[in-house]
């Protein structure tokens, strides 16, 4: 036990004072005898015996009050951890290819299927590798030929899973298409509004999942990666794609196999990714596309530091309770059993 405001039990110093001033008088206010032998086979009473209680009472109810104006303080100390997560953008397409048929373990599956159950695991983790971001805030942006916010930065991660599995294929051929480089711009500007809102973050990230090559939108990708990373926001790609094999040359020595060149867009989403220091992927199935995303839970970890702690609680209450419960105990025996008449 500490106390906060120690300079209160000076006042202490004021007790034997008092006792004497109340043993002088009392001795003022006895009634003088020329003799004690009339009392002599008297004895002393029970009553008499205890009549040194209610000034003990005094005194112990004003050291009590003393010691409540100190404040006493009882401390308890620990550790706790203390995490500072990642403000996360997750971007998929939802273009008119991306319910094309991809092989799993369980059958086919659409690619937007795919995307949505790992894009699940990435958020709430799963029993294997993926532990999930608890600590992260995260938003969900869908794009075809617009982008929608899907669900804004929170981290009630049951209301973004949710909002991830209702992601649905935009079927209106009037709005078919793929933007990312609009979507990148929308999900740097919500990352850049939500700093201003929360304070200097920690790590601002986009997590962009396509298919195809940016053929419609206003901004040009390379001009959104820039934005990004004028803002300090990190890019990783992905390029969801189907297998393809490589080519097979014969020549007069073998065989030779040539690899596959990577696309114009691949190439323009690599460029987006490096120039903001994050990386790009491809994906062709379901054990593929969890494998980058677990590559990038592990590069983008969330800080966690052990603080050491203390914490008071103030226990002047205590007594307090105590001085009023001796101040009452004094007057009810001042009052009754051991009350002295004039």
């Amino acid at each position: 036990m500490i106390l906060a405001e120690p300079y209160y039990l000076i006042l202490l110093a004021a007790l034997p004072a008092l006792m004497i001033y109340q043993r002088k008088q009392r001795r003022k206010e006895a009634i003088r005898y020329p003799s004690f032998a009339i009392f002599s086979g008297s004895g002393r009473t029970w009553r008499q015996w205890l009549l040194f209680i209610p000034p003990l009472c005094l005194y112990l109810a004003l050291t009590c009050l003393v010691v409540s104006l100190a404040r006493p303080q009882v401390e308890s100390t620990g550790k706790r951890e203390d995490r500072e997560g990642i403000a996360i953008q997750m971007l998929v397409d939802v273009s008119s290819s991306m319910d094309m048929d991809v092989q799993t373990e369980d059958g086919p599956m659409t690619r937007m299927e795919v995307a949505k159950k790992v894009m699940e695991e990435f958020v709430a983790g799963d029993e294997d590798d993926l532990s999930g971001r608890p600590d992260d805030m995260i938003g969900v942006i869908s794009f075809a030929r617009y982008s929608d916010s899907i669900c804004p930065m929170t981290l009630g991660h049951d209301a973004l899973v949710y909002m991830i599995r209702e992601i649905t294929i935009n079927d209106r051929p009037n709005e078919d298409g793929t933007a990312y480089g609009d979507a990148t711009a929308l999900a740097a500007a919500q990352l850049k509004e939500q700093e201003n809102r929360e304070g200097s973050l920690k790590s601002k990230v986009i997590l962009l999942l396509t298919d195809g090559e940016n053929n419609c939108g206003e901004q040009m990708p390379l001009q959104a990666a820039a934005m990004a990373k004028e803002w300090g926001i990190r890019i990783y790609t992905i390029s969801l794609q189907e297998t393809s094999r490589p080519s097979v040359l014969k020549t007069e020595d073998g065989t030779f196999v040539k690899p596959k060149a990577p696309s114009e867009s691949d190439q323009v989403l690599e460029k987006m990714a490096t120039s903001t220091g994050g990386i790009f992927r491809t994906a062709h199935d379901m054990d593929s596309l969890q494998a980058v995303y677990e590559e990038i839970n592990e590069l983008e970890k969330t800080k966690v530091q052990e603080v050491d702690f203390h914490d008071y609680d103030e226990a002047f209450a205590v007594f307090a309770i105590v001085a009023l419960a001796l101040l009452l105990l004094r007057y009810l025996l001042t009052s009754t059993l051991l009350r002295i008449s004039p």
